[in-house]
């Protein structure tokens, strides 16, 4: 046996020996509330000031015997976020979040922020995001400062800051530094019904980097070649509308989007421009306009759901207010569902077509469609199924062998759960059964155009006593290629979870080991849990995984992950 089985060996007994003492010599031990809140409330009366949220630390250690590691071989984080609360209707959250990550990442995470909150408004300074509609300002980190203001049905936002800093590396990965304002007004509550319009804007900041690291033209001039400063102006409205009780919700948004791909382009000559839009953005030759909108309706009553969406982003729309969006797309699906027998039958219907080419400026047009159901049968409280199905379809118009898409894809799932008493044993089974068929059917393909996959789940739940659950699982996966071949991977499992000193430390141990024609994967992982009192928690994770390729051709590898943190609730 060689060192790191030994290894191996005595971290789990030492797991099971600790538990089991733990659990052995359980005593009382009643937590005194130590937290600041607990010590405050002696002298504050709760209904004039209170203190809520978490504080913590965290540390990390990382090794391998691989060449190229996926971690850092060290990392530390500190983050504090308390709620201050007077008389129940002013607050003031704070967010303070270090991390040793944040000096290497391309854009920064460390977060710095205040957030005072009064009822019917709210502020932001520091470091925060915001959302305005899913296509116009929605989870972009900004560095700066905002209010929201809901006074009765007025609705006013307005936020501000540096959306991106500046990383100066090769022509094609340097980024500038962003800024953006964004600005909403409208009518209604925010978490009722309303209409507001919203006006984003975002901008490259073109002193941020320095032009001698980009490739110059060889043609001559002083084009832009790599990545180029950019500048955004959204110019749209949204909507969340309720009425009937609830029962029907009307949701929808339109924007137009002025996006500039390159501020060093020369301006265009356009007549027709209203003055107010060239005070706020120069039309240049890269400058494109474009569309983006969406609607929703929902229902819901008695037992039955119901959504029918459409949607449609033109191939120019840009916004640089969200952090990713996939343009040149129109979808159009619904939703359809139904609750039976108090809740002891569930269905569900979907339908969901997608579309590329809006324009007709690609030579294909390539179209998605799915298809699905869903049931969930309880026959009695101790037994549920679930099964499903779901037909993916994509294909093109090309009639070009080379360029044809057409490929489908076919997946079944049946999943069942049942808790029962054995041998005085409360136990909980799990089984799953899954098959997924991908067919390509393009004109270069004959008979070799199948893939299958068939899947197989197992997992015992079995709670021995208060202190003690254990379970063993069990997962095949059997794959048959295109060209007939067939590979298996099956992956065996163990759990251990203990509770001991009266809840206060909670310790899970898995074992899983997976092997297949290609590898086999060993893999221990241990999470400890404890209660220091009733606001502190310590939380240990322990990670030892173990991969030897059976071909030789790859070298074998292992891997240590170690983290532990300190938790307070305040």
């Amino acid at each position: 046996m060689d060192k790191k089985n030994i290894y191996l060996a005595l971290v789990t007994f030492s797991f099971l020996f600790i538990s089991s003492l733990a659990t052995a010599q359980e005593k009382d031990s009643t937590l005194a509330d130590l937290s600041i809140s607990g010590s405050l409330s002696e002298y504050v009366e709760p209904s004039i000031f209170s203190i809520s949220g978490d504080a913590g630390v965290e540390g990390e250690l990382y090794s391998t015997s691989r060449e190229v590691k996926r971690r850092p071989n060290s990392m530390g984080r500190v983050f504090i976020r308390p709620t201050l609360t007077f008389l129940s209707n002013f607050s003031i959250s704070f967010d303070l979040f270090l991390s040793t990550e944040g000096s290497d990442a391309r854009q920064q995470i460390n977060r710095i922020a205040i957030h005072p909150d009064w009822g019917w408004g709210k502020a932001h300074l520091g470091d925060f995001n915001h959302k305005f509609s899913d296509y116009s300002l929605n989870g972009v980190n900004i560095r700066g400062g905002g209010v929201e203001l809901n006074p009765g049905l007025f609705i006013f936002e307005i936020v501000g800051g540096q959306s991106r800093r500046a990383v100066a590396a090769s022509a094609y990965s340097s980024s500038y530094a962003q800024y953006l304002a964004a600005m909403r007004f409208g009518v209604g509550k925010k978490r009722g019904s309303f209409f507001t319009f919203n006006v984003v804007g975002a901008r490259d900041d073109v002193q941020s980097l320095d032009r001698g690291i980009f490739i110059p033209d060889s043609s001559g001039g002083e084009p832009q070649i790599g990545v180029s400063p950019q500048e955004n102006l959204i110019v749209g409205a949204s909507t969340d509308f309720k009425f009937a009780d609830k029962m029907f919700r009307i949701r929808g948004e339109f924007n137009s989007s002025l996006f500039t791909n390159n501020l060093y382009s020369e301006e265009a000559n356009v007549d027709g421009i209203p003055s107010f839009v060239n005070n706020l953005v120069k039309i240049r030759n890269s400058t494109n306009l474009d569309y983006a909108y969406k609607a929703e309706l929902n229902f819901a009553k008695s037992g039955v759901n119901a959504n029918v969406k459409y949607s449609v982003i033109n191939p120019g729309y840009r916004s640089l207010g969200m952090t990713n969006i996939i343009n040149d797309k129109r979808r159009f699906g619904g939703l359809l569902g139904f609750r039976f027998l108090k809740n002891m039958m569930m269905i569900q219907l979907r339908y969901d077509s997608q579309n590329d080419n809006l324009l007709n400026q690609k030579l294909n047009t390539t179209t998605r469609k799915t298809y699905g159901v869903n049931l969930t049968i309880r026959p009695i409280q101790a037994l549920s199924f679930m099964i499903s199905a779901l037909r993916n379809n994509m294909a093109n118009d090309a009639v070009n062998d080379t360029m044809k898409v057409d490929n489908k894809i076919t997946s079944f799932n049946i999943n069942m759960i049942y808790q029962f008493v054995a041998l005085n044993l409360n136990n909980s089974l799990s089984l799953g059964y899954s098959n997924q068929l991908t067919e390509n059917f393009t004109y270069l393909s004959t008979d070799l155009n199948k893939i299958t996959v068939n899947n197989i789940i197992a997992n015992l739940n079995i709670i021995l006593n208060s202190a003690w659950t254990v379970g063993p699982g069990f997962t095949m996966v059997m794959l048959k290629n295109i060209d007939g071949s067939t590979s298996n991977t099956i992956t065996g499992n163990f759990r251990v979870t203990n509770r001991a000193l009266r809840d206060r430390w909670k310790n899970s141990l898995n074992l899983t080991y997976a092997t297949s024609e290609f590898t086999k994967v060993m893999q221990v992982n241990w999470i400890s849990d404890f209660k220091l009192t009733a606001s502190d928690v310590i939380k240990l994770k322990v990670r030892y995984s173990l991969t030897n390729y059976n071909d030789g051709k790859y070298p074998n590898f292992w891997e240590n992950i170690a983290n532990l943190s300190i938790i307070h609730r305040l």
